[in-house]
C-alpha cells in the first residue's frame, strides 16, 4: 500500500493500517462528531488531503471531477475547490441536482461556487458531453459513491462510469472506486476502473479483496484529521502492516552471532517425484538466515538432495517406497530433541504410512512447528493434534487444505477468506496463514492481518514450499510465531513484485523467489 506520508499526522511512525467495514467507518465518523468535529470539518480534511496528494503525484492541469449526492461527493467538491485554488482548470459534474444533495455536500457546493467554481449536470451533459470533457482533461476525480453504496448502480451513474472507463484519461477514485461494494471483493454492476484509489485514513476490504481490488489500481492512504482518541476506539475488521511494521518484526542479527544463535531448523519433506519441494523449503529457511538446516528425507532421495541443496545437513531416514514411513520416527528422535523449529509437509505424499509418520512426529516434537501441504492432510486425520500443537503451531493452508481441516467447501472458504480464517483460528487456537490473494494471517491471539504484497507469479507449484522454509527460518532466528507469520508472506510477496517490475509475472519460478529474497530483506531492513 502506498501512503501520503510515512508518519501519522501528529508525527507518530505508522506500523500498520486498519481495514474497516462500511459500518465501522460510519461508527468512526459518528464518534468524531460526538467528540466535537463537524461533518464539514471532516469533509474539508478528507478533500484537502486528497487534493494535496493529487497535486503532488498527478498531472492535475485539466481536471474533470464527478460528484455524487452524498459524503463522497462532498469530498470531491472540496478537492475541486483546492485544485482550482492551486491553478488547475477544473470541470465539475454533479450526478444529482443541488436540491437532492445531502446537507453537507450542498454546503461544499456553495463553497466551491464562492471560490469561482462552476458545475454542470451529468444528466444534462449526456454521454457525449461527459466524454468530451474527459477527452479535454488530463485527470478525472471520481467522487460519485463511497463506502455507503449497497446496490448495483443504474441509470445516469452507470452510464457515467462506463463513459469514464472507456476514456483514456487517468482516474483517481476517492475512498473506493464508484460502483464497488466497500465490504466485498465481488463485482456487481458497473465499477470505475481507477488508476489510483485514495483511501481516506483507513483501508476498506474492497482495496484488498479480489476481483474488485483490481479496480482500485494502486491504493494510497491519505489522512483525515480524526482525533487520536477516536482512532484509539476503532475496531478494525483486519490490519495491514506497513513496511516499517515488517522491519520492526524481523529477528535481530547480533554482530557476535554464530550458527547456534540463528537456530536449527529441521525440515521433514520430500518423496519420490517431489524432491523440489524439500529443496525449496530448505533454501527458503537458509535465505532468511537460519543458522543450520537439517533435511530429513527418505534415504533413496538423499543423493539427489545432497547435490541440490548442499548447504543443508542431510539426514536420510528409513524409506517406504520413496516415501516417509513409520520407521523414520525412531531415526528422527535425537534430531527432534535438538531442533529449534520443525517444518513439516512439503512433498511428503498422503500415503497411509506417511500420515502415520507425520502424526507421530508432531506428537513427539514440543517446539514451534510450521505445518504445510501433506502434513496438513495428516493433521486432518488426527484433530486432537491441533490442541496439542496450539500456540506453538503455524499452519499454512490454501483454501483446499483448510477445507479438509474444517469439513467445509473450498469454494465457500475462498469466497469469504477473512471470516473463514477468523473462525478457524478462534475455534482451533492455532496461528494460520490462508494462502491466496490476499493472504490472510490469523494470529493465535485473534487479530487478523491481510498481506498486501505479491502477484500472480506466486501461483505456481513450489512457491508455498519456499514460504514454509522462510517461516521456519525466521522462527529459528528468534522471531515469534506471530512475527514470522506476518513477515514471511510479506517478504515472499515482495520478491514476486520485484520480479514483476521488469519481467512478466507469469515467468516467476520458486527459485526466483529464493534468489530475490536477499534484496527483499535488505529493503525491509532499511526501514528499521
Amino acid at each position: 500500500m502506498e501512503r501520503e506520508d510515512a508518519r501519522h499526522p501528529q508525527g507518530r511512525e505508522i506500523d500498520e493500517r486498519f481495514v474497516l467495514t462500511a459500518a465501522a467507518q460510519r461508527r468512526v465518523d459518528e464518534d468524531a462528531y460526538r467528540s466535537g468535529l463537524t461533518e464539514d470539518e471532516l469533509m474539508e480534511s478528507a478533500g484537502r488531503h486528497a487534493a494535496q496528494w493529487i497535486l503532488a503525484h498527478a498531472a492535475a492541469r485539466r481536471v474533470v471531477v464527478v460528484a455524487g449526492p452524498g459524503g463522497n461527493g462532498g469530498d470531491a467538491l472540496v478537492v475541486a475547490r483546492h485544485l482550482l485554488a492551486a491553478g488547475s482548470e477544473v470541470k465539475t459534474f454533479l450526478l444529482s441536482p443541488p436540491e437532492r444533495l445531502s446537507a453537507g455536500t450542498r454546503r461544499m457546493l456553495e463553497r466551491l461556487a464562492s471560490a469561482g467554481g462552476s458545475t454542470a449536470s451529468l444528466e444534462a451533459a449526456g454521454v457525449d458531453g461527459f466524454a468530451d470533457a474527459l477527452a479535454w482533461g488530463t485527470l478525472a476525480v471520481d467522487g460519485l459513491f463511497g463506502t455507503g453504496l449497497a446496490r448495483p448502480l443504474e441509470g445516469v451513474a452507470a452510464s457515467a462510469i462506463r463513459t469514464l472507463n472507456a476514456a483514456t484519461i487517468r482516474a483517481v477514485s476517492l475512498d473506493v472506486p464508484s460502483g464497488a461494494l466497500s465490504d466485498s471483493g465481488d463485482l456487481v454492476g458497473p465499477v470505475v476502473s481507477a488508476d489510483v484509489t485514495l483511501a481516506m485514513e483507513f483501508l476498506k476490504p474492497v482495496h484488498l479483496l479480489f476481483p474488485a481490488a483490481s479496480r482500485c489500481g494502486s491504493v494510497a492512504v491519505v489522512p483525515v484529521d480524526y482525533p487520536d482518541d477516536v482512532r484509539q476506539r476503532v475496531h478494525p475488521l483486519a490490519r495491514v502492516l506497513e513496511r516499517t511494521g515488517i522491519a520492526h518484526r524481523l529477528p535481530p542479527r547480533p554482530a557476535d552471532g554464530h550458527k547456534g544463535t540463528f537456530g536449527r531448523v529441521l525440515v521433514v519433506a520430500g518423496s519420490t517425484g517431489m524432491t523440489g519441494a524439500a529443496m525449496f523449503a530448505c533454501r527458503g529457511a537458509l535465505r532468511v538466515g537460519a543458522g543450520l538446516v537439517v533435511l530429513a528425507t527418505p534415504a533413496s532421495l538423499g543423493p539427489i538432495l545432497e547435490v541440490a541443496v548442499p548447504e543443508a545437513i542431510m539426514l536420510p531416514v528409513p524409506d517406504t517406497g520413496g516415501r516417509l514411513g513409520p520407521a523414520a520416527v525412531g531415526a528422527l528422535k535425537d534430531e527432534l530433541a535438538r531442533a529449534d523449529v520443525l517444518a513439516v509437509g512439503p512433498g511428503l505424499s498422503r500415503s497411509a504410512e506417511t500420515v502415520k509418520a507425520v502424526v507421530s512426529i508432531l506428537r513427539e516434537f514440543r517446539g514451534p512447528c510450521v505445518v504445510d501441504a501433506d502434513a496438513l492432510y495428516a493433521l486432518s486425520k488426527e484433530p486432537d493434534l491441533l490442541s496439542l500443537i496450539g500456540a506453538r503451531g503455524l499452519l499454512t493452508p490454501h483454501p483446499g487444505e483448510l477445507a479438509f481441516l474444517t469439513g467445509e467447501s473450498a469454494g465457500d472458504l475462498a469466497h469469504d477468506r477473512v471470516d473463514a480464517t477468523r473462525a478457524f483460528v478462534e475455534s482451533r487456537g492455532v496461528t494460520t496463514i490462508l494462502k491466496g490473494r490476499p493472504t490472510v494471517v490469523g494470529l493465535h491471539g485473534g487479530d487478523i492481518y491481510l498481506n498486501p504484497t505479491g502477484n500472480t507469479g506466486l501461483a505456481t507449484g513450489g512457491s508455498g514450499d519456499v514460504l514454509t522454509g522462510i517461516l521456519a527460518g525466521l522462527i529459528a532466528g528468534g522471531a515469534s510465531i506471530a512475527d514470522a507469520a506476518l513477515v514471511g508472506p510479506y517478504v515472499h510477496g515482495m520478491t514476486a513484485e520485484a520480479f514483476g517490475s521488469d519481467r512478466s509475472e507469469r515467468s516467476l519460478l520458486p527459485s526466483d523467489v529464493i534468489d530475490l529474497l536477499p534484496r527483499a530483506l535488505w529493503e525491509v531492513e532499511q526501514c528499521g
